[in-house]
């Protein structure tokens, strides 16, 4: 199902079975990997502010037992280059490079799987493409700014990013998505893949995630989804709630004693929510199937 990859920089890694490819999109370097199951449905992650590829880490070897896995840099992280400074830095944008990947490799439709800020640029993408999409999963998802982010996003322009390092800004934020000695390795990690890439690269996409109230913006979808929240969320936890309305075919799953980025502390219980969903939906459309030809005969 993929086509023309020789033209792209491509590097093979046997061991992992995975394909590590650059796709050229409006002239902007975009970087993905493709693994899995070749006979499995096309799953499509999009990883939060600050992440890249490697924030999957932990599902990737329960994810490519049952599908096949596009896993993509968004602008600026990971190995994808930056837009450029006339390109705006907006979601929907994000979601049309997102739909232009997809048609380059030929994948037609999908379940799309994002997280924090990646579940905004999934939003979208159902508003603009829900003709690409089989489902929907939304980890820690966000919708809108809240008093919080609101807060700290003008704390941080105001006060704090004048006397403190862009470092400590972001360990800051670390402590409030991921409080405690319970999310300690994640929030490490966090920190290790933030500092990756440049604060003014940080700053446009924080911006992006506090700039207005994304709920308002979309409409209602019948889109089969999985909203998954940590209960420890204190940031987002009620914009997973208010998600719930706008995706009426969806169910809501709290994990218990997690985070914000819970991809991390309760990956397992995570990829198995992910993988049983959508093998349930796989179980009703062949048993729907099944029902249409008895009728007919």
């Amino acid at each position: 199902m993929v086509k023309n990859l020789q033209k792209y920089e491509v590097i093979e890694d046997s061991m992992q079975k995975t394909l590590q490819s650059y796709a050229d999109i409006r002239n902007q370097k975009v970087y993905y990997e493709i693994s899995g199951n070749p006979n499995g449905d096309w799953l499509v992650l999009i990883h939060g502010i600050s992440g890249s590829t490697r924030c999957w880490k932990n599902q990737m070897e329960d994810f490519n037992e049952y599908f096949r896995v596009l896993n993509v840099d968004l602008a600026g992280h990971g190995n994808s280059t930056a837009l450029e400074d006339y390109q705006k830095y907006d979601v929907s944008v994000m979601a049309n490079y997102l739909r232009l990947l997809m048609d380059e490799l030929e994948i037609e439709k999908a379940h799309i799987c994002g997280l924090s800020l990646g579940t905004i640029i999934q939003q979208y993408f159902c508003e603009l493409f829900p003709e690409r999409i089989i489902s929907c999963i939304f980890a820690s998802p966000i919708c809108k700014t809240n008093y919080l982010t609101k807060f700290v996003n003008s704390f941080a322009d105001r006060v704090f990013l004048k006397f403190f390092s862009t470092n400590t800004y972001l360990k800051m934020m670390g402590h409030m998505m991921l409080p405690g000695k319970a999310h300690e390795k994640s929030r490490k990690f966090f920190l290790n893949e933030t500092l990756k890439i440049s604060s003014s690269e940080f700053r446009k996409w924080w911006k992006v995630v506090v700039r207005g109230d994304h709920y308002k913006c979309l409409g209602k979808y019948d889109i089969p989804s999985l909203i998954v929240v940590g209960n420890k969320d204190f940031c987002f936890y009620d914009d997973s709630l208010e998600l719930k309305e706008k995706f009426i075919n969806s169910e809501f799953k709290i994990i218990k004693g997690a985070g914000h980025v819970f991809i991390f502390q309760k990956a397992k219980e995570f990829n198995q929510m992910v993988i049983d969903y959508i093998n349930s939906l796989e179980v009703a459309t062949a048993e729907e199937g099944k029902e249409k030809k008895t009728i007919a005969a």
